[in-house]
């Protein structure tokens, strides 16, 4: 019977570990690839998820190895029991330190959505939202070298010589596509004092996306262009100021790793933002994009797609080379 249980634990243990390694090896693809996580965090965070599961199979293979042996050779001597013992407060502390974590991130979700008209009062009585802790990954870029970055981009960039931008250092920059379309570009640059600048631009006429900001969204105001401006802060005092406007096709973003309300970086952030020139649209002669609708309360109208697509409509979505800019 203690040989049958011993070879299943350690059937278990390695169909975990197998397992486990594939799902690292996953998420780390799509972390970087997708997400465009910086490899050492994402590394970081593959390591402390796979950490429980990885112990536990080795614990597993451990004690079904145990249960193999004959009766004569069970008994560990005593650096194994130490061992075995400091592996598993290891494990225990690790599982803790999960269940703690995402527990709190799902309070922490959970909490916000039930109490959203308080931190909606909060937010504008304090400038900037607290944000439950991992909120702020989404911004967390990984950057390569700028010149592969803009290597084959549908659009040109906007261009930063003259500007107070050229002036900073710059520390890489990444192109993003939508579709099959290069059609973002994240720029890094780093400000005298320490802090990540990153400017997004979205040329929406290079993969013919259309987008819609409601205009009491946005008070704030870049060159006479409607822009929003939001703060946000996690529990551990990590902050992103994420300053955002559509110039003609061109969508912008810039945020820098700072609370603006609490930092004196408010007024650089929007000089910044000013300060960039006109940008080329990658589709000159694009048709101007459908208007949107609004029903008597000011409320956009969706519009639902056809229920069937006809060859020639579905043709049309997925061919290309029918835009008048390729």
């Amino acid at each position: 019977m203690k040989h049958r249980i011993g070879t299943l634990l350690q059937s278990f243990g390695r169909i975990v570990n197998a397992l486990t390694l594939l799902a690292a090896f996953v998420y780390v693809v799509g972390a970087i690839v997708w997400i465009h996580a910086p490899v050492l965090g994402a590394l970081k965070m593959t390591a402390t998820m796979a950490l429980l599961p990885l112990a536990m199979a080795w614990l597993c293979k451990g004690i079904g190895r145990h249960l193999q042996r004959k009766e004569t050779e069970t008994t560990s001597s005593l650096s194994q029991r130490r061992l075995l013992f400091g592996i598993g407060i290891i494990v225990a502390l690790a599982s803790a330190t999960i269940v703690y974590r995402v527990h709190g991130m799902y309070a922490c979700s959970v909490d916000r959505s039930r109490n959203a008209a308080f931190y909606e009062a909060e937010t504008r009585r304090n400038g900037f939202e607290r944000v439950c802790r991992g909120d702020l990954a989404r911004f967390d870029i990984s950057l390569k070298s700028i010149n592969k970055a803009t290597r084959d981009l549908a659009f040109t960039p906007v261009d930063l010589t003259g500007t107070p931008i050229a002036q900073l250092e710059s520390v890489g920059g990444r192109a993003e596509y939508m579709g099959d379309v290069p059609a973002i570009l994240y720029r890094g640059f780093r400000i005298p004092n320490g802090h990540t600048l990153i400017l997004y631009e979205h040329d929406m006429s290079a993969d013919g996306v259309t987008t819609w900001r409601n205009p009491k969204d946005e008070p704030e105001r870049i060159n006479g262009m409607a822009a929003r401006l939001v703060v946000m802060e996690d529990p551990s005092g990590s902050a992103i100021s994420n300053l955002s406007w559509v110039e003609g096709r061109r969508d912008y973003q810039l945020w820098i790793d700072a609370n603006v309300v609490r930092k004196p970086l408010r007024e650089q952030l929007f000089a910044l933002a000013a300060s960039l020139p006109r940008s080329v649209p990658a589709c000159p002669n694009e048709p101007p994009p459908k208007q949107w609708k609004f029903d008597k309360t000011g409320r956009r109208i969706e519009e639902s797609p056809p229920a069937v697509l006809t060859e020639e409509q579905f043709n049309a979505i997925a061919d290309r080379s029918k835009r008048p800019c390729k």
